[in-house]
């Protein structure tokens, strides 16, 4: 049973590798069940599952999907761990092929572009939980007065950036911005908006 030989650039981790060079077939159908193949990026935050579905099953395909990675702070051993978000893949590939499976594997573990962890941090895998749900909630129902004014309060300067960027924006608010925003990089954004083609028409 020769291992599939595959080409992983640095960046990425083999946390376990079952993928060999056999096919299936009635015979060797029994080894394709359970995860296959398990490689992760910390620098580009995603992990790459290669599966048999439905398990040990002549008629299944080979199930590969691209997983976000997000990293998490495990205060008892003082080290960033990282949570797949299993539920939500980036990306979906099935085939019956394993060459056809390998061309994708080897595409995917060069040109996977990173991910940027977009919740609200107080520090590296601690998550600022008032703060980022408040941000869940701007993204759950857009620009409302409750979001509007729970951001506002917030004085938070990743926040208030979100607002300006956000396509429902009005001007009293980017006006006020303007006047307190947290911080210079908000205020200096809000002024660039004020001084844009859409505001300037108002």
């Amino acid at each position: 049973m020769n291992l599939q030989p595959l080409k992983i650039p640095s960046g990425w981790t083999v946390e376990w590798n079952l993928l060999t060079e056999t096919d299936p077939t009635y015979e060797t159908i029994h080894e394709f069940a359970g995860s296959l193949l398990l490689v992760n990026s910390s620098t580009r935050l995603k992990a790459i599952d290669v599966c048999w579905q439905p398990e040990a099953d002549i008629n299944g395909a080979y199930q590969l999907q691209v997983v976000l990675l997000l990293p998490k702070f495990n205060s008892k051993k003082n080290t960033i761990e990282y949570e797949g978000v299993w539920e939500a893949p980036e990306l979906e590939f099935i085939t019956q092929n394993r060459l056809e499976l390998v061309e994708k594997l080897n595409d995917l573990l060069f040109t996977l572009k990173p991910y940027s962890d977009t919740r609200i941090l107080l520090k590296p895998g601690i998550v600022d939980e008032p703060n980022e749900a408040i941000r869940q909630d701007l993204l759950a129902n857009g620009l409302t007065k409750e979001v509007t004014e729970s951001i506002m309060a917030s004085n938070h300067k990743k926040l208030q950036e979100l607002i300006l960027d956000h396509k429902d924006v009005s001007k009293e608010i980017v006006k006020e911005l303007f006047q307190c925003g947290a911080g210079k990089g908000v205020k200096n954004k809000a002024k660039q908006l004020l001084n844009s083609k859409a505001f300037k028409k108002e």
